[in-house]
């Protein structure tokens, strides 16, 4: 599990595995948050990501949640994500997101 930067965790998800699917903020010009403003915005790799999926279930088996990061991970296409049969749904997942990136 690869993470880029400083990794923001909600304490309603300490239980979770972070999975940074996105780097920084697609928006990035909130005058009250600098949380990412450290680095350019970006979605990571899919096969990077699948990679630390895939090390999660070795090194973190029987975790329950999954808290997508970084900034917005709404904005990635997701469905491509679900329908390439690497990786399914999980029961229940965390995404920080603003109203605009699912549109």
């Amino acid at each position: 599990m690869r993470y880029e930067g400083k990794l923001y965790r909600p304490p309603s998800e300490a239980r979770s595995y972070i999975l940074q699917a996105t780097i920084g903020c697609s928006h990035n010009l909130c005058t009250y948050c600098d949380m990412y403003r450290d680095r350019t915005f970006r979605e990571r790799e899919l096969a990077a990501v699948l990679e630390d999926v895939a090390e999660a279930g070795r090194v973190m088996p029987g975790t329950e949640r999954v808290f997508v990061a970084d900034g917005d991970a709404l904005i990635m296409d997701v469905p491509r994500w679900l329908t390439s049969g690497s990786l399914r749904a999980p029961a229940r997942a965390g995404l920080p997101a603003r109203v605009a990136d699912p549109l």
